[in-house]
């Protein structure tokens, strides 16, 4: 919370400086949210000795505490009126869990300190994901993702040192390193200081937040395009083999064979999609919009420099299945990770080769690491999950009245953190095309997708079991009182 209010004061001072207004709100969000926060602090008593339900439950619960108070700069700037908080907690949640779907519009009416402190959550909701999903969702061993430990290089990868405030500090530098790498490339193709800042924290996020409406397509800059697929290619990868590349050599990157699918992958995606868009679009914009578009999609950043929704439907599925897959594990993106796709094809693999010969002995491997039974059926159990949420999400929306290309593509937009969707959806319009009961969906899923399928179920359960247990004391209060 104080990260935030941090934010909110930041970006008061810029839009003083700035003078468009907005200052005011700004601030006084700041002072709420630091009031709320130290209460909260100060009222938490989580013990450290707690189970991993519980602990997680804290975990996300914060995440949703953030996204009520990133709520209030919106509010009170008057960007968004309070009859609509919905409205204003929806582009809160899109922004800390680095999903990028807006329901904003008429960007240039909106304040530059609010559209900058609609960059820097997303900023923050990114540092706080990769300590997560390096550090803490492994060391859980949710959904398979403690395979990270090996396949990430050296005999603690996974989370870079023993205590999870070490591993922040470190991946916290690497990110602002990134970070200020980003600004400073993309000040010398020619953005000004507030777009290159804005800019980066959203594509070191893989977010895709942008302060305007036409996204990337705003620039129309070669340039600039070429510097965000850099960041959002390296954004999109695993930061602890990162970490291990610049302390370690660039080795590291050989020895995990996710980052060889995970460029495979994108790869090929761009391949489908200048094949499938040949004839549809000149042979220079083909190459150009749909590399830029296959690692926009597969990093589940959602920049835009076109509307992909009028491309042939068999390029949109390509970017359908980009959507669904995602990045790799233990970076900023979102998806069901590169990882997991690989764990699945090896098990299916398996049972092809069981089928033809039953008394065989197929191990799964991942490079020259086997893959444990017990983690392997972890991996398939949380893909059946994750697309058992996006069938249940497509047919909420649908029934709600959207049509079921909207409908379905949104909720594995919203699943996998990818912004934009299809149909009504797409890049160039907003989320406003939902019913307020389907943005509310869509808010749930991109919790379920941000900080995981199983850990949020995790959470639901140890909230019911604590709201149970203070029922039962109350109970037992009044029967000793009585």
């Amino acid at each position: 919370m104080l990260a935030v209010a941090l934010a909110m004061a930041f970006s008061a001072i810029v839009a003083l400086v700035d003078g468009g207004g907005g200052s005011e709100g700004l601030f006084w969000s700041s002072i709420i949210t630091v009031s709320v926060g130290a209460g909260l602090f100060f009222g938490s008593n989580v013990s450290p000795s707690a189970d991993s339900a519980l602990a997680f439950a804290s975990v996300a619960w914060s995440w949703v505490a953030v996204s009520l108070a990133g709520a209030l700069p919106f509010l009170l700037t008057g960007v968004i009126p309070w009859i609509r908080f919905d409205d204003a907690l929806f582009e809160s949640v899109s922004g800390f869990t680095c999903t990028g779907s807006t329901i904003l519009s008429n960007f240039d009416s909106i304040p530059r300190g609010v559209l900058f402190f609609r960059s820097m959550i997303q900023w923050f909701g990114g540092m706080g994901l990769i300590v997560l999903a390096v550090a803490i969702l492994p060391a859980l061993g949710i959904g398979g993702l403690d395979l990270i430990a090996s396949e990430a290089p050296g005999p603690t990868a996974d989370r870079l040192s023993l205590r999870v405030r070490d591993t922040a500090r470190r991946l916290w530098l690497l990110y602002g390193g990134v970070t200020l790498l980003i600004a400073a490339a993309l000040l010398v193709v020619g953005m000004s200081i507030f777009d290159a800042v804005t800019h980066a924290f959203t594509t070191v996020a893989t977010g895709g937040y942008s302060p305007y409406g036409e996204s990337i397509a705003h620039f129309d800059s070669f340039a600039v395009e070429t510097v965000l697929i850099v960041g959002m290619l390296y954004c999109g990868a695993n930061f602890s083999t990162h970490w291990h590349a610049v302390t370690g050599g660039l080795g590291a990157y050989r020895r995990v064979s996710e980052i060889r699918w995970y460029l495979w992958l994108i790869l090929s995606a761009f391949g489908l999609l200048v094949w499938v868009n040949t004839g549809e679009l000149e042979w220079l914009q083909n190459l150009r919009e749909s590399l830029f578009y296959a690692v926009s999609l597969g990093t589940s950043t959602g920049f835009g420099t076109s509307n992909y929704v009028a491309w042939m439907p068999a390029a949109q599925v390509v970017l359908l299945v980009l959507m669904v897959v995602g990045g790799m594990s233990g970076s900023t993106a979102g998806g069901m990770k590169v990882l997991r796709l690989q764990v699945v094809f090896r098990y299916a693999f398996r049972e092809l080769v069981r089928a033809r010969h039953p008394k065989a002995v197929v191990p799964i491997r991942l490079g020259r690491t086997t893959i444990e039974e017990q983690i392997a059926a972890k991996v398939v159990g949380f893909v059946l999950l994750y697309l058992g949420l996006i069938v249940a999400g497509g047919v909420v929306l649908t029934g709600l009245g959207v049509d079921p290309v909207t409908g379905f593509s949104g909720a594995i937009s919203a699943l996998g953190n990818a912004g934009p969707a299809l149909g009504d959806a797409g890049p160039t319009n907003n989320f406003l095309v939902f019913p307020r009961a389907g943005r509310a969906a869509l808010m749930a899923l991109m919790f379920f997708g941000r900080l995981e399928v199983f850990p949020t179920m995790l959470m639901l359960v140890a909230s019911t079991r604590g709201i149970a247990q203070v029922r039962r004391r109350r109970r037992l209060t009044r029967s000793n009182f009585g």
